[in-house]
């Protein structure tokens, strides 16, 4: 028996980079677009890396099939298939790994993971300086957790240890290294110092894992806001547990459900089924983009598809999870389902004007149709400032809550006529009288706080009512100075320097803002914000945990659009590199699923749905 996936493939696809970790052979029919179908047999097939994930899949880029005697792999984007028919043996097999109960489970040679199940979150990583997060064991559908079972899928970031050494000497090895602490407090590392370990496991069947030569130290799980990591710590913070690799007693691996329709662009309601070739399995769903589990809907019916949505589901059997199936659905029956505005994109570009007659405002909005736009926020305090100079035209606009007294976005656009450079800064704060709540041009704790532009004031030197205008304290967003100074101007910096306009593109589009509402990371709801601070006027402003740029742009010599976001964490010191949050970019899709705002919701929902799913840029990196 075989299954097929057709899916509506997204285009723009990024390179591949990073892969994921081999898997068993397993016989493929590949449908090329042009035509071509291609199967590879799992008799001369050594393995394949996925990419992302397998073809269908969010977030999917590519796969790597490794061919039996040959010196190079056999290389696929999936922007290049129209469809993917596994046979039905599975893609990942022995990842599965089952809770340590008692002692006897350890063994050396063996292979384990550290879990902290309250998350439930396992150890993803060290390096030599000390851990990194853990990972949530939900994320991104690449591992499932399940009533004590534990299933690795490729693309993991769950670290594997194996076990060595014997009963009150054991040893831990990651990578090649072995697992160690030196006694300094709350680190944990590799390398080849040879520490041992107890391990047992309490009546709660948590795992006490104690360093033989310091044993007042125990690997445990910190789970405190901005802190979240493995480490070793005097027996406080969370308990962990041990996951042994399965030895064959749990079930096989439970296939992923399909969904049919399979994701994509329809004109009509849908009627979506949902199957997984796992006999016996019971499926269970979401509608709100959370991650399923034992507790969501069960699917027994067809589920009914009238509005945009996306649909999430798990098969599981014997208490054994497969991974996460996702498919979205946009329903468009005009060309855009949006809020904002209504119009068609004519010849090559966008409408920069209302005077421009391929522009047909449908908004009670008098410039929401503008790309740069995210959805408007409707929120009763919520208002709409647009800044403008009669030379250069709209310098940038604002939403801002006068609840929150603070900027939820402000957005503009990049061009050579606005980014001329003919004045220099004027430095000219002041609080702004067109919101009803503006801050104070300074802040009381001055010395913490820098105002941390958001429309740069370098991006706007063409007139000095032009730079002025950034100087509107709604422009503005408390910000450490080792942020707002190192990586966060640098960034900036690069943007200005190497993007240019040219024949291709004249125009960049902008969204930059901070948190100032709960985020999702990892599936998991947090605060975005890092404490309060006040103004002059004994205003309380809020100090954002995180900080964002969103970028749109598009390519006339291809006719399509390009666009991807940066993501810093707003830190006082150790701030991330620039290079490291341009290599860590992410696609429009995911600050989306991180904000919880829809950005650039004025491109037609079929361009939209292309665009914002991969992270396309150019190229302005330091080098």
């Amino acid at each position: 028996m075989k299954k097929t996936l057709l899916v509506a493939l997204l285009g723009l696809m990024t390179m591949m980079s990073a892969l994921a970790a081999d898997t068993d052979p397993v016989t493929m029919t590949i449908t090329l677009k042009n035509g071509t179908t291609v199967t590879y047999n799992a008799s001369n097939m050594d393995s394949v890396r996925y990419v992302g994930g397998q073809f269908g899949e969010s977030g999917a880029i590519g796969m790597k099939i490794y061919l039996t005697g040959a010196s190079h792999s056999v290389d696929y984007l999936y922007s290049q298939i129209t469809s993917v028919v596994y046979d039905t043996t599975p893609i990942v097999t022995s990842d599965i790994f089952v809770r340590v109960t008692n002692t006897s489970q350890l063994v050396a040679g063996k292979r384990y993971i550290i879990v902290y199940e309250s998350g439930p979150l396992a150890m993803g990583g060290i390096t030599s300086s000390g851990t990194k997060y853990g990972i949530p064991i939900t994320e991104s559908g690449n591992f499932a957790y399940t009533d004590g079972v534990v299933q690795l899928t490729e693309g993991t970031g769950v670290k594997v240890l194996t076990l060595g050494g014997s009963a009150g000497a054991w040893t831990l090895s990651m990578d090649g290294a072995l697992l160690n602490h030196t006694g300094t407090a709350n680190t944990l590392s590799t390398g080849d110092t040879n520490n041992t370990w107890t391990i047992t496991i309490d009546e709660d069947g948590n795992a006490v894992i104690n360093n033989v030569n310091h044993d007042e130290y125990y690997i445990r799980y910190n789970k405190t806001s901005g802190q979240e990591r493995f480490s070793c710590y005097k027996n406080t913070q969370q308990p962990v547990q041990l996951y042994v690799e399965d030895d064959g007693s749990v079930a096989s691996l439970v296939a992923a459900p399909t969904f049919s329709p399979g994701g994509g662009t329809y004109t009509s309601a849908q009627s979506v089924t949902i199957s997984t070739t796992t006999s016996g399995a019971t499926i269970y769903y979401t509608k709100d983009g959370s991650i399923p589990t034992t507790n969501s809907t069960v699917y027994n019916e067809q589920i009914a598809v009238s509005a945009n949505l996306t649909i999430k589901a798990i098969a599981v059997k014997e208490g054994v999870s497969s991974t996460v199936a996702t498919a979205s659905y946009i329903i468009s029956t005009g060309g855009n389902n949006n809020v904002n505005a209504n119009w068609n994109i004519a010849g090559s570009g966008i409408p920069q004007s209302k005077a421009d007659p391929t522009f047909t405002n449908q908004s009670t909005d008098e410039y929401a149709w503008r790309l740069e736009y995210p959805h408007i926020n409707t929120t009763s305090g919520n208002q709409r400032v647009v800044k403008s100079v009669s030379t250069y035209g709209i310098n940038y606009s604002v939403e801002w809550d006068n609840n929150k007294i603070a900027n939820r976005w402000s957005c503009y656009t990049m061009c050579s006529k606005n980014n001329a450079n003919n004045v220099t800064r004027t430095d000219d704060f002041k609080a702004d009288p067109a919101v009803t709540t503006s801050p104070a041009s300074t802040y009381t704790q001055s010395g913490t706080y820098s105002r941390g532009h958001l429309c740069p004031s370098a991006d706007r030197l063409a007139s000095k009512d032009q730079n002025k205008q950034t100087f509107f304290m709604t422009n503005m967003q408390p910000q450490y100075q080792n942020h707002n100074g190192g990586v966060w101007s640098t960034l900036e910096g690069y943007v200005r320097t190497k993007w240019q306009p040219t024949n291709n593109t004249d125009t960049l589009y902008v969204v930059k803002a901070a948190t100032i509402d709960n985020v999702t990371l990892n599936n998991t709801s947090s605060t975005g914000i890092i404490t309060t601070t006040t103004d002059a006027d004994g205003h309380t402003l809020l100090v954002p945990k995180y900080f964002y740029m969103a970028f749109l742009y598009y390519e006339k010599s291809t006719g399509d659009y390009k666009a991807f976001a940066l993501w810093t964490e707003h830190l006082n010191a150790n701030n991330p590199s620039a290079a490291t949050v341009i290599t860590n970019r992410i696609s429009i899709d995911e600050l989306e699923r991180r904000t919880g705002i829809d950005f650039f919701c004025n491109l037609p929902d079929d361009i939209e749905a292309t665009v914002e799913a991969t992270a396309t840029y150019w190229d302005f990196s330091s080098n």
